[in-house]
């Protein structure tokens, strides 16, 4: 699980008795740390909820855009991770890191949590890559429709599947080890090459996060240039909406980005120190704590940036179809005012 993540002093590939995280922790302080993670349980539960059901229920389909089907497929993994993980995070700070269901059941327990932990993880960087792509194709080719609704709903399908099948060897290997006549839930023990596992997953953190920088780079200076290649700058109502639109969102989309890395990445950077260059600063029981909280942190931090995303889409899409109606309107009534005013005049003449 986590904590195995940030263990030092490893040797041939398997893990060495490390002190647990709780073990010398005050009843106090295990009180607030399980408050903190109930405060994660409850806002991620009930914020990503509301996320999904928000779009299932969205009769009219203003919310059902390809950013928002990526997003929401984001609030599942979120949704996944915090029901999945964090109640084991409980019975580590209670029982001093110790695994507390023996027998068949608490394998399948330790293996199912290990499994959901980084497959949750997976899904979420995948689709941020996916947000990041999609919003840099509508930005750039706002006249083509690239990726529509249907493969969309292809690439959330092959990303979880993708993520599924990667995340296997967690499954195969996690197991209950007892040492020193306590219980605990492992994987790098019995996984030999986990260390080759490991640093394809880091390989795919840092691709990941290279092109998402990049992306939105370029993005930003479209935007601040307004203009499209190729084209002459567009004044009219039409345009002027769509990128006052694609500027509000993509501002929502920046942020949750940023939450997303911001709470990642001290995890990241203590699983690389940890795992390969043992640091006492980055391995100590305060930093480990703090990053994998902030890990599941994001779960909760992530449907308010959400939320005001779509309630902005929802205002700009109700802005844009109204002001749209208005000229439509002035267009036609000109149009009948014209031909009313020829009719006249041949009747005259």
């Amino acid at each position: 699980m986590t904590e195995e993540d940030f263990i030092g002093n490893v040797s041939d590939g398997e893990n060495t008795t490390s002190p647990s995280l709780y073990s010398d922790v005050s009843p106090i302080e295990k009180g607030f740390k399980c408050l903190a993670y109930s405060l994660v349980i409850a806002f991620s539960v009930i914020g990503n909820s509301l996320i999904i059901a928000a779009f299932k229920l969205n009769i009219n389909g203003k919310l059902r855009t390809v950013n928002n089907m990526f997003i929401v497929s984001m609030a599942a993994g979120d949704l996944l991770l915090t029901l999945g993980s964090i109640p084991e995070r409980f019975t580590r700070i209670l029982a001093n890191g110790q695994w507390i269901v023996e027998g068949s059941f608490g394998i399948f327990l330790c293996k199912t949590t290990n499994y959901l932990e980084k497959l949750a993880m997976n899904v979420s960087i995948i689709h941020l890559a996916m947000v990041a792509i999609d919003r840099f194709l509508v930005v750039f080719y706002p006249y083509k429709k690239i990726i529509t609704a249907t493969r969309a709903r292809q690439i959330i399908i092959i990303a979880w599947l993708a993520s599924a099948g990667y995340c296997v060897p967690l499954f195969y290997y996690a197991n209950l080890l007892e040492e020193n006549g306590q219980l605990f839930c492992k994987t790098r023990h019995f996984f030999v090459n986990w260390r080759v596992w490991y640093l394809l997953f880091l390989s795919l953190l840092v691709l990941t996060l290279l092109l998402v920088v990049a992306l939105y780079g370029a993005i930003t200076i479209r935007l601040w240039r307004g203009t499209t290649p190729g084209r002459m700058p567009q004044t009219s109502l039409k345009s002027r909406l769509s990128a006052r639109l694609n500027s509000r969102i993509l501002k929502m989309v920046a942020m949750i980005v940023f939450a997303f890395y911001c709470c990642f990445l001290p995890y990241w950077i203590g699983w690389v120190f940890c795992s390969y260059y043992h640091k006492d600063v980055i391995c100590s029981d305060a930093y480990r704590f703090v990053s994998i909280f902030l890990l599941y942190a994001n779960s909760a931090v992530n449907p308010p940036f959400i939320h005001f995303s779509m309630i902005i889409f929802e205002l700009a899409f109700d802005l844009f179809s109204a002001n749209y109606a208005i000229v439509f309107l002035i267009a036609t009534s000109r149009v009948l005012n014209a031909k009313h005013s020829m009719t006249l005049m041949q009747i005259v003449l």
